[in-house]
């Protein structure tokens, strides 16, 4: 029983919300006997045929329902909540965690025992070594596994568990053209290449793929359309019976089709996303700028009569719980690092449009007034903001934003611009940007980027420099390169010792992610996903080996920098400057945890200098830090030809992360979770909202490309009126005038939270902002909840 309700004026919509709340994540393996039996079947065949045919079969094959109630239909997976497998990227963990897989400590899904025989007796032996991740583990160089397999210094596993995901597909050109136009321009291609020509040949099965593909989506939608006419013949309410009929009649359309009304243009918008799931397990498929593409369909219905407002909303939240019915399926180790259950599907409104001016309408506003009523982890919702966004527009951002969700995730038009023309688009793609994932900027359905190239922490290279390379949860092993011993350093030499950590980590995931990005393009092409591509069709190439009109990345993600700053300016403050801590108590006290030695900690953790108080003695280690690792990254090139990009938001990282980093010079204690992204460390910034902005901007956000992330917690009591919204409203100027590239807000009670922990069922539906996402706060691990409950609350 949930305690709190959700406040949609629609009854449809309760009731939806009643039973998806009732629906517990539980595993899905249709599509792996889909996949697995047409990869059986086609041995010898070439990848990009074999893997277009399995998904086509899983179009045929997989068990479909409409419910009622829903206006929008149509499922990846089985039942709501439920996760698709994906072998061919890899199934030795999920062989090894089969039997602990409804127990396990993040992320349980539920599991019966003849999913068990079935996956024990026919799929996991067929998959046994010709995964992707079966590859890479034995491709990767010894000194890279060493540090890169689990022990939580770096992470780059994630690209070998599930498709790279991260994309901003083609939503306003299949809307408008619909997939038949693929086919067309598929065949047309097709036509002019000849077996005989050598450089033809992968053409040729790249667009044959994409025809294969294209007909399985259309074949899952007209089972759909069947099926509602079935259900159209059984049904006694007139209402509902005249749904069912237009539920037929719009499947039977589209996505074959282009749309000719906004219900129909929110159900292909659908059917693409299910696509997305189908062929790849892959997060953050995000459908972007709905409130630009879909506006000329609301705009027609309501100028033609066929549509009110109050219908609009309706499909909108409609729309949304569809959307919360996907998740994305990973290991017990990847889980703690992307927790929640969340796939990161990205919904973006307002800003500019590609001519500079502004681009809120009646739909902008429409989909903040649908995540108030509907408050569900996903889909995630950005907005745009730059100097001249409209006050109505704040106070909407504002009076979410007060709710506690953790939803909108706001970002500055000013940087997200540079950002993207840095990566060489034209100015009117850089104006178009989306957000995708958590706060990765794109350009729709023009760009491929992996945002998620591997994990690094700052905070184990201060801890390797003060340990010469040993990491000391990780059993004291050398992980990191000899930089010396610290006792005999200066600052500046400790300084570079650290730098020579960070270099090596990055060094190590540039490795790593060569070989990945080898294999996706050899072993698992994505012919569907890249007929939404523009740049793949012209050039009959996949997203995989360059087909997108622009191809950058992939990016290494840092996380931690707070910790890094705040070591060295305690360092820098105790040890070098005014000598109180000597250089061997300080090294003991981190070997020792800080045991029995409280008062020494509690010196170190109040007195020493913090990020996220306007204090340019620490932000400008900040500033150092990461402009190094945007250099260090910026050196090595991807697999395709780009450099390698760098981001600093942690996903949900932050908290494996801090598991294996020993206890830090300012007073943190080890295995505690790190600071997450651009965020102070909760406890340390005592200035107030103000001064955390100015601190966060003294970081180069428009260097880091692939996004930056802040995480703000406001007290619930000080915005809870209109002169708080006002604030809000106010505090985002801010932010937008500082040159800051994202902001997000927790707006709930510790109490409450500590109420939710003691009482989860009780708090089902209690949303939380993680990192650059929001979960269910019941649904996260107790380290992750008690990392949001530690948050510094801020009053404005």
């Amino acid at each position: 029983m949930r305690k709190e309700k959700n406040t949609s004026p629609f009854l449809r919509i309760e009731k939806l919300l009643d039973r998806y709340f009732e629906s517990k994540p539980s595993l899905c393996i249709e599509r792996v006997v889909a996949y697995t039996n047409i990869f059986k079947e086609s041995e010898g065949e070439s990848f990009i045929i074999r893997r277009a045919k399995a998904f086509k079969r899983c179009c045929q094959t997989k068990s479909i329902n409409i419910n009622s109630e829903e206006l929008i239909v149509g499922g990846a997976a089985s039942k709501p909540r439920a996760a698709i497998f994906c072998p061919e990227h890899a199934s030795s963990w999920l062989r090894e965690e089969i039997d602990e897989l409804s127990t396990r400590h993040q992320d349980p899904y539920d599991v019966d025992e003849e999913q068990k025989e079935i996956l024990k007796d026919n799929i996991f032996p067929y998959w046994e070594g010709k995964t992707i991740s079966d590859h890479w583990i034995k491709q990767i160089p010894p000194e890279v596994k060493e540090i890169a397999v689990k022990t939580g210094i770096i992470d780059v596993e994630i690209k070998t568990q599930s498709a790279p995901g991260e994309i901003a597909p083609g939503f306003e050109m299949i809307i408008n053209k619909g997939f038949n136009h693929i086919i067309s321009e598929a065949e047309k291609k097709l036509d002019s290449l000849d077996h005989v020509n050598p450089e033809d040949y992968e053409k040729i099965n790249f667009y044959k793929a994409v025809i294969i593909s294209a007909e399985g989506i259309i074949e899952l939608a007209k089972r759909y359309a069947e099926l509602a006419k079935k259900l159209m013949k059984e049904e006694g309410d007139l209402e509902r019976k005249a749904e069912l009929k237009k539920i037929s009649e719009m499947c039977e359309w589209v996505p074959a089709n282009p749309a000719r009304t906004f219900w129909e243009a929110l159900q292909l918008l659908w059917f693409v996303q299910i696509g997305c799931y189908i062929e790849g397990n892959g997060p953050s498929y995000s459908p972007g700028r709905v409130d630009q593409y879909l506006y000329p369909f609301y705009k027609k219905d309501i100028e033609e009569g066929k549509i009110t407002e109050e219908e609009a909303l309706e499909l909108i939240e409609c729309l949304y719980v569809k959307f919360a019915e996907n998740t994305w399926f990973l290991s017990k180790n990847a889980a703690m690092y992307f927790a929640g259950y969340q796939p990161y599907q990205n919904i973006t409104i307002g800003g500019v449009k590609p001519d500079g001016s502004d681009a809120t309408n009646e739909l902008s506003y429409m989909f903040i007034k649908a995540k108030m009523d509907v408050r569900l982890h996903s889909p995630s919702l950005a907005v745009r903001v730059y100097k001249q966004s409209p006050e109505e527009f704040l106070i909407a951002v504002a009076k979410l934003s007060k709710l506690g969700t953790g939803f909108p995730a706001i970002h500055n038009d000013e940087v997200a611009i540079k950002m993207m023309l840095l990566t060489g688009t034209s100015i009117e793609d850089a104006r178009n940007y989306q957000l995708v994932g958590c706060v990765e900027p794109y350009i729709p359905g023009k760009m491929s980027k992996w945002t998620d190239g591997g994990h690094y922490n700052f905070a184990s290279a201060m801890e390797f420099a003060l340990t010469n390379g040993v990491s000391i949860i990780n059993e004291n092993k050398q992980l990191g390169p000899k930089t010396g011993d610290p006792k005999e350093m200066t600052f500046i030499e400790l300084k570079e010792a650290v730098k020579k950590h960070l270099a090596y980590f990055i060094r190590n995931i540039a490795t790593a992610c060569h070989v990945a990005e080898r294999l996706h393009a050899k072993l698992t092409p994505y012919p569907y996903m890249s007929s939404l591509i523009d740049g793949c069709l012209e050039k009959g190439m996949d997203i995989t080996t360059g087909g997108a009109h622009y191809t950058i990345g992939p990016a290494f993600i840092g996380t931690g920098i707070a910790d890094l700053a705040n070591s060295l300016a305690t360092l820098k403050k105790f040890v070098y400057e005014n000598k109180s801590v000597s250089m061997e108590k300080m090294l003991d006290a981190i070997e020792h945890n800080f045991k029995n030695r409280d008062n020494l900690r509690l010196k170190l953790f109040n007195k020493s200098p913090a990020f996220g108080n306007d204090d340019d003695y620490v932000d400008g280690f900040a500033r150092e830090m990461t402009d190094f690792a945007f250099n260090e990254i910026s050196r090595y090139k991807s697999y395709r030809g780009q450099n390698f990009i760098s981001g600093l938001y942690p996903v949900a990282s932050h908290v494996p992360h801090g598991l294996v980093v020993s206890a830090l010079p300012y007073g943190r204690l080890a295995g505690t979770p790190l600071a997450d992204g651009c965020s102070p460390k909760g406890g340390t910034d005592k200035n107030g909202p103000t001064a955390v902005l100015k601190s966060v901007s003294k970081i180069n956000h428009d260097a880091h490309v692939a996004g930056t992330l802040l995480n703000m917690r406001l007290d619930p009591g000080t915005i809870k009126d209109e002169d708080g919204e006002k604030r809000i409203a106010a505090l985002i100027r801010s932010f937008i005038d500082l040159n800051i590239f994202h902001i997000q807000f927790n707006a709930v009670t510790s109490d409450v939270l500590k109420e939710a922990q003691n009482s989860p069922e009780e708090y089902k539906s209690l949303i939380v902002r993680v990192a650059g996402y929001s979960a269910y706060f019941v649904e996260l691990c107790r380290e992750m909840q008690d990392d949001i409950i530690q948050r510094t609350v801020h009053a404005l």
